[in-house]
């Protein structure tokens, strides 16, 4: 009986060393899943690094490998010395610096990568540029200057001089026009997403034109979410200086760091100052209509030096100002008027020097509110010895480029008659002083689509091409 009291008990002693056995191994299985998962989650500054290189070299081997347009050789070139700034960081052991490039290295090229035979990468391209333009890459500490369909990625700097501007298109299709004298950071926060734009201003003045998506413009003082089908201009004044934000149609929300925020609508207006403190928002009158003379009139210096001005006049406005300027940006160092406030609905400029010029007008309700400018026409002057004695009666040359898609737009392009009115499926389109032009087409309808584009000369003549392009169901 004792060997069998002792023999159970030697047995009840044996599975209990097991036990304990098995839950202290499952306890340290557990303990080490946990460490690695927290280890994975929370890498080390040297690892994530490293990590964060590696990813991006795989990228880059699936973009160098990629189907580009030779254009877009000179972006994965950018990549690669981003890259390569990134392995020089981790070797001085900079490894936050390191990380940082290496992942916006990745974004690129991962955009690039995935952009197959699609018309943009990044978050964006430019659309069109007047005047000086430059862009500063992120990861670079130069400037470089802007060209037509150039990508812009998240953290690109863009800088337009005191006679350039420029229009950016993002992917979702909102348009971005970046006024004279201006800077703004491309402050999207994933460049492989076709989500709405953003930037950041930092001085100057941008107008923001959204189609089927939203956007975002940020500032240090306030941050505005500009809503679907809408147009809003943000004017960041240099120094203590006011944000002004101006909704010119649709609605927008606005939102400073203490978490107020202001809904405006259609024509209507607040500034807030540099700490984030909202004035009382006010009215903006309309826009006048410009009457005459019709666009590209031309004026003979001898026989008609007189140019007559008219235009509507806007409900709640006490006036207008004139702007009358050889380049379409409206530099303001360089206009040839830029007119006090012009009460009545006409005025007359003496025509002094042969050339294009560009006008335009906008209403003002106090010295301080004024309205949107309105459309742009152009006149030109000529002397005698350049008068036309032979009417003209032959159409403008009108070429246009093979259409490009972009998900629901259509990159329309083309060349016409210097001088002529471009519009596309009826809407004005705006040219360059070579004549060339350049409009996005946004198209809903599945299936086939006709975008007609029709050039008129000063002279009445007019010419059109119907172009077909196909919407598929995405």
């Amino acid at each position: 009986m004792a060997r069998g009291i002792e023999l159970d008990w030697v047995v009840i002693r044996i599975n209990t060393i097991g036990k304990i056995v098995a839950v202290g191994l499952t306890a340290v299985l557990a303990a080490a899943l946990l460490v690695l998962v927290h280890y994975r989650m929370n890498p080390t500054p040297d690892v994530a690094a490293r990590r964060a290189i590696r990813k991006a070299e795989r990228a880059q081997y699936r973009a160098e490998n990629a189907s580009l347009p030779e254009s877009w050789k000179s972006e994965v070139v950018q990549a690669t010395q981003q890259l390569g700034d990134a392995k020089t960081a981790y070797g001085d052991e900079s490894f936050d610096q390191a990380h940082d490039l290496a992942e916006n290295a990745r974004l690129r090229f991962a955009a690039l990568a995935g952009a197959g035979a699609r018309s943009t990468v990044g978050v964006g391209q430019f659309h069109s540029i007047d005047g000086r333009v430059t862009i500063q890459h992120v990861g670079s500490s130069g400037w470089e200057m802007a060209k037509p369909r150039m990508p812009v990625f998240n953290g690109d700097f863009v800088k337009t001089g005191s006679h350039g501007s420029a229009e950016i298109l993002f992917s979702d299709g909102t348009l971005f026009n970046v006024a004279p004298n201006s800077l703004l950071e491309i402050h999207h926060s994933d460049p492989t997403s076709a989500d709405s734009g953003t930037v950041k201003m930092v001085v100057g003045r941008i107008n923001v034109s959204t189609g089927r998506s939203s956007s975002m413009v940020e500032t240090d003082s306030i941050e505005t979410r500009i809503e679907r089908d809408s147009r809003v201009a943000v004017d960041v004044g240099e120094g203590a200086q006011d944000t002004v934000v101006s909704i010119f149609s649709g609605r927008a929300i606005l939102r400073n760091d203490t978490g107020q925020q202001i809904r405006l609508g259609t024509r209507q207006q607040i500034a807030a100052t540099t700490g984030g403190s909202f004035r009382e928002h006010q009215q903006i009158p309309k826009a006048p209509d410009l009457l005459g003379p019709v666009n590209n009139a031309a004026f003979d210096i001898r026989d008609d030096p007189l140019i007559q001005l008219q235009w509507s006049e806007a409900s709640g406005a006490r006036g207008v100002k004139i702007q009358v300027s050889r380049s379409k940006s409206f530099p303001l160092s360089d206009l040839d008027i830029d007119s006090p406030v012009i009460t009545g609905t006409k005025a007359q400029l003496q025509a002094i020097h042969p050339g294009t010029y560009f006008w335009r007008l906008a209403s003002v309700h106090d010295d301080e509110i004024i309205s949107e400018w309105s459309t742009i026409r152009r006149f030109r002057i000529h002397s005698p010895e350049h008068r036309q004695v032979i009417r003209d009666l032959d159409p403008p040359d009108l070429d246009v480029a093979q259409i490009r898609q972009l998900g629901h737009l259509f990159i329309v392009e083309g060349r016409t008659e210097m001088g002529a009115t471009v519009t596309i499926n009826g809407t004005n389109v705006e040219t360059d002083n070579r004549g060339r032009f350049r409009r996005a087409v946004e198209v809903h309808r599945i299936g086939w689509n006709d975008i007609v584009i029709r050039s008129t000369d000063p002279a009445g003549n007019m010419i059109s091409r119907r172009e077909r392009v196909f919407l598929e169901e995405f």
